[in-house]
């Protein structure tokens, strides 16, 4: 009980301050307890973003699997697949924060990744063999740009100067890559 609050609490703490910003003080004044206290749960606050990321990637997983089972068609499930982000609240910001001064976690980031581009890659396929997408293209090649483009993380910067949500920009990067940019 005790830990999920602590991992509750820095999650928000997180969101609010980043990664670097926020303290293991800020922890124990939240919830009024020691530090003491706090390191019988988490050694280190590397210890307690460890356990923060894995349960994430964890998460992301299993609502993209949800999403994917709710799904008839192949299109939906890519769909799916590229519209499933499960910390909306969380900036990008702190997961290229994540990506640049927490190294140990990277293999966690990457796991989401490889999981995500399975999953397309095996959508895309689908999509080949039912004759709904052209075969004269590479899949690889087409889960190479959905990967560079919908699946890489966003600058919150671009995000704010054009006004747009993760959503919107989401949406219409869908959008522009399956159905270009010519009126037809």
């Amino acid at each position: 009980m005790m830990r999920e609050r602590i991992i509750q609490v820095s999650t928000e703490l997180i969101k609010k301050f980043g990664l670097r910003g926020f303290t293991l003080d800020d922890i124990t004044s939240e919830l009024s307890m020691s530090k003491k206290t706090l390191y019988k749960y988490f050694p280190s606050k590397n210890d307690l973003i460890s356990e923060i990321v894995q349960r994430a990637a964890d998460v992301e997983k299993q609502r993209v699997l949800q999403e994917i089972e709710r799904c008839s068609t192949w299109f939906d499930k890519l769909n799916a697949i590229l519209s499933v982000y499960s910390y909306p609240a969380i900036p990008f910001r702190v997961l290229n924060e994540l990506q640049r001064f927490f190294p140990s976690e990277q293999e966690r980031i990457k796991e989401i990744r490889c999981f995500r581009e399975q999953m397309a890659m095996s959508v895309l396929e689908e999509g080949i063999a039912r004759g709904d997408i052209r075969n004269d293209l590479d899949p690889a090649i087409m889960l190479l740009t959905l990967t560079k483009t919908v699946l890489s993380p966003m600058e919150d910067e671009f995000l704010s100067s054009n006004d747009i949500t993760i959503n919107q920009l989401l949406e219409q990067m869908k959008k522009l890559l399956f159905y270009g940019i010519l009126n037809r």
